[in-house]
């Protein structure tokens, strides 16, 4: 027996057929026609709609549906799980998306679209930044403050001791890690020996954490609304201002210093700043491990470039805030090296100039995210035919530094790699701080070869927090 009939609206676009009964959900949740849609130019499938309304009003939607599938962890974020959380937090007044509903296959939450930016640019002058930074801290305030046993009703796992607590879900993290994993990794390992070393236990009461914090939209010089909590758990509150330490580093969100102290203010909470950076080291952790699978084979409709920037940026935080904690300054002097000739430059330029044919030319018939798409492999071979002129010094250069370090010559990077992570596993603490400078450098390395894909963050700086300010050593 076949299902009700859709009825396709030619304002639909050239939507595939597998969201036909999701847009047709959409026009019978609102009582409206969808009169335009537009998909968002990212890697998760995401409509901006405006519906006509039975009484002839428009209505601006924003349709957000499960992210790729690619990582360990898909299967179990899933958007049926965000709209849980969301259902909770619009029930207690907190500034989110209005929620009309979810459906089921594929999952899909239907929201309204708030208005206001989620970046700050020129136009925003640091009062305005200042304003909305506190205001969306009061917003999470606000969040923290929930009874935790809703979010336990609503499916969350409640922590059950310190130790449950600190590593906030960092175990599962490193299982699917070693599953994924297929070669030597030494950072990685580095940093996930790092934070068993240094697991505080001491903490137990906990809270909604949006894990993910820092995303907002501003309009008008306030915060508008708290976003995307489809990573929302139940832990220690510092997680989220951790985790307001990494956004900031890939999107600059405003001075943390005052926000952390109108945390203070507003929840009479004293932070502590052990915590609160192992908790940066944790989250930025997630962020280095977790794609280690398609970043070693990806499938085609992986963002490659945006992943790459993404987990080089977290090791850089991840190993500045061990020297902030080491209490030393890590410096990076030596010179970028000279383009050196290649016999495969050709080639590379040749697939170059062919993505960038495609996406520059309007008279070929693509649709923003095509063009989105094809982007990413231009951001890419742009970066492989920067680096393909400089990787024979960098590698000499990283190479010759882990044979100063372990006192053996590898023979290769790979090899380099193998005795490397070795000697990272069989370390003492006393090794920390020379191992902490020797992978700042490395990644120094790694970011020159790879700046010319990693989009507006090649820039990137770690903000650092006037602990002094907030009554904290």
């Amino acid at each position: 027996m076949s299902g009700p009939q859709i009825v396709i609206s030619e304002t639909w676009g050239d939507l595939e057929p597998r969201w036909h009964g999701l847009f047709a959900w959409v026009e019978e949740t609102l009582g409206g026609v969808i009169v335009s849609s537009k998909r968002q130019a990212r890697w998760r499938p995401c409509w901006f709609l405006t519906v006509r309304l039975g009484d002839g009003s428009m209505k601006d939607l924003y349709l957000r549906t499960q992210r790729e599938g690619g990582m360990p962890w898909t299967s179990k974020i899933t958007v049926e799980r965000e709209y849980r959380m969301m259902a909770v937090l619009q029930n207690h007044g907190v500034k989110i998306p209005h929620v009309f509903g979810f459906h089921p296959q594929p999952q899909a939450i239907l929201m309204e679209t708030v208005p206001g930016r989620d970046r700050f640019d020129e136009r925003d002058g640091q009062a305005v930044r200042d304003q909305v930074i506190q205001e969306y801290v009061e917003i999470l305030a606000h969040a923290h403050s929930i009874d935790a046993r809703e979010f336990v009703d609503a499916g969350l796992h409640r922590p059950e001791n310190g130790e449950e607590v600190g590593y906030g879900g960092f175990r599962l993290t490193e299982k699917w890690y070693r599953a994924a994993k297929t070669a030597p990794d030494p950072i990685n390992e580095f940093i996930v020996k790092w934070i068993h070393e240094h697991l505080p236990t001491h903490r137990t009461e906990v809270c909604w954490n949006v894990w993910d914090a820092g995303q907002f939209l501003h309009e008008n010089g306030h915060c508008t609304a708290m976003m995307d909590v489809e990573f929302a758990m139940l832990g220690d509150p510092f997680n989220d201002l951790a985790a307001m330490r990494f956004r900031d580093t890939i999107q600059p969100i405003g001075n943390l210093t005052r926000a952390f102290k109108r945390y203070q203010e507003v929840t009479g909470v004293s932070l502590e700043r052990k915590t609160i950076n192992f908790q940066v080291v944790r989250f930025s952790a997630v962020t280095t491990l977790l794609p280690i699978g398609p970043l070693n084979d990806p499938p085609a409709d992986f963002d490659y470039a945006q992943w790459a920037a993404w987990q080089l940026v977290a090791m850089f935080v991840a190993i500045e805030i061990m020297a902030e904690e080491l209490g030393i300054d890590l410096t990076y002097d030596e010179p970028p090296p000279a383009p050196a000739p290649s016999r495969q430059k050709p080639w590379k330029q040749s697939v170059s100039r062919i993505v960038d044919s495609l996406v520059d030319n309007d008279q070929i018939p693509l649709e923003e995210f095509d063009r989105y798409t094809l982007s990413i492999a231009g951001d890419m071979t742009r970066a492989v035919l920067e680096a393909d002129e400089m990787a024979n010094q960098l590698e000499s250069d990283d190479i010759a530094d882990v044979a100063r370090l372990i006192g053996r010559q590898p023979k290769d990077w790979s090899h380099a790699d193998e005795l490397l992570e070795e000697f990272v596993l069989n370390a003492g603490p006393e090794k920390e701080e020379e191992l902490v400078r020797y992978f700042y450098r490395r990644l120094c390395r790694q970011r020159a070869s790879l700046r010319p894909s990693m989009r507006e963050m090649q820039e990137f700086t770690v903000q650092r927090i006037d602990w002094a300010e907030l009554g904290l050593e």
